[in-house]
């Protein structure tokens, strides 16, 4: 017995001094940064042959890049704002943005305002020339007067291109059913090398026809959702927020044909926020097929995201919920700004289980500065059957120190996240924001915690 003791002393030790070389802690196999018995039982069983787990992928080295995309000249009366970005079916990154040609102010204030849009082919590190993707006209009274806040999506099928945006002279506080903020839809089968656009306003206030308070709406800039299970029509279904007057809130779109028409997600009369909360908003698609709504408040006393959550086996909305704890909420101090959501596949590094991450980003505050990215693990569906769920268990990575507002991001082919953000790394002032980019591994939002799947 004393000798098959020490034999199985020294083929332990054999074995916990190569763990030792691979986790960088002396016999710490699952790399939670202590030796345990478990460790211990996880050495055993690669002895025998037993559970051996399959390590996480590597994540490429991409957390380097971080580049100046739209760099704001007031001299030369360009503002940059509103980034939206996609991924083109050939692998390069479109990088969408407003440029203002008086101030940094929305449309209605007359000053003309161009969709405007560089592309990248190798990862974010260049980008070249400024294209015109959308044409505004100060000089002129109506749909060519200005359009901004796109939001964009790439096919994943096909890999056409939409952007729907506010387009004409009206401003979104002065809207009226008679004289309305305007709609544009513009579509590329070229990877965005040419666009062709026209007006759709009446096609989506239609919608509302029941509902003479609806008279205003623009779509949330940024990502638009597409769905990897649905399709019922030509492509597979999309969903976009748009944004309604302070008693309606914010409404939720779907559409089966890419953008040619739309239909409102639970009917026109659902209201997935309670007044007079609900603001612009993301979707994102849950692991399961429902929908998952964020939305910015109306009122920064708020200091936090609301979440809904759309259920196709009850064809219903929730109840609204509001995630604001400083701890573990998606908290952002006096401060009401849009961001971006996503859900992307991980695994989790201290035991290889694989799951689902869900990503907000938002301006942590006070007021619009230090964007950050906040990350919940969704690990089975009791982690997101419910608008309760997304109010706490979230963690924070924060992107930038700076004055800084709205943001977006998509997952890229190369299993990194794409990050494009507003930023005055110049004035540190919220006068003139530039558009970044940046390129992000889930492993380093998530201090090693996961890896993308």
């Amino acid at each position: 017995m004393k000798k098959f003791l020490q034999a199985s002393t020294l083929l332990l030790a054999a074995v916990l001094s190569q763990a030792a070389c691979a986790q960088g802690i002396y016999g710490d196999v699952n790399g939670d940064g202590e030796v345990t018995t478990a460790d211990i039982n996880e050495v055993v069983n690669v002895i025998l042959g037993v559970n051996v787990p399959t390590p996480p992928p590597d994540e490429p080295d991409t957390d380097t890049i971080a580049t100046m995309v739209f760099d704001t000249n007031t001299a030369a009366r360009h503002y940059y704002r509103i980034p939206a970005i996609v991924q083109t079916a050939d692998g390069k990154l479109l990088a969408i943005g407003d440029d203002r040609h008086s101030s940094n102010s929305d449309i209605g204030s007359n000053q003309g305002i161009d969709i405007v849009g560089k592309v990248s082919d190798d990862g974010g590190r260049t980008w070249g020339s400024i294209h015109v993707i959308a044409d505004g006209n100060m000089r002129r009274q109506g749909f060519e007067n200005s359009h901004g806040d796109a939001a964009a999506v790439a096919d994943h099928q096909t890999g056409e291109l939409l952007i729907m945006c506010a387009s004409g002279k009206q401003g979104f506080l002065s809207s009226t059913l008679t004289d309305p903020l305007l709609m544009g839809r513009y579509t590329s089968d070229d990877n965005g090398t040419t666009w062709t656009g026209q007006e759709v306003t009446s096609d989506i206030y239609s919608i509302f026809a029941d509902y003479p308070e609806v008279n205003a709406l623009f779509f949330s800039s940024g990502r638009i959702c597409q769905s990897r299970r649905i399709k019922q029509g030509s492509h597979y279904r999309i969903y976009s927020a748009v944004d309604g007057p302070a008693e309606v809130g914010c409404l939720v779109l779907y559409s089966d044909d890419f953008g040619l028409t739309w239909q409102a997600l639970g009917g026109p009369g659902a209201r997935p926020t309670t007044a007079p909360f609900g603001d612009e908003a993301k979707i994102e698609e849950l692991p399961d097929g429902n929908v998952l709504l964020s939305c910015r408040s109306k009122q920064t006393a708020t200091s936090g995201r609301l979440f809904n959550i759309y259920d196709y086996a009850t064809n219903s909305w929730g109840e609204m919920a509001v995630s604001n704890d400083p701890e573990s909420g998606t908290y952002s101090e006096n401060c009401s700004c849009n961001g971006e959501l996503l859900i992307v596949p991980v695994v989790r590094t201290s035991d290889g289980r694989q799951m689902h991450l869900a990503l907000q980003s938002v301006p942590r505050g006070e007021g619009r500065q230090r964007v950050s990215i906040y990350y919940k693990e969704l690990l089975d569906s009791s982690d997101y059957d419910a608008p309760l769920d997304f109010t706490w268990g979230w963690k924070r990575y924060q992107v930038t120190d700076n004055y800084s507002a709205y943001s977006t991001m998509i997952a890229t082919s190369e299993g990194s996240i794409a990050f494009f953000y507003e930023d005055c790394n110049d004035n540190n002032s919220t006068s003139a924001y530039d558009l970044l980019f940046k390129v992000l591994s889930i492993k380093t939002v998530t201090d090693g915690r996961y890896t993308y799947k």
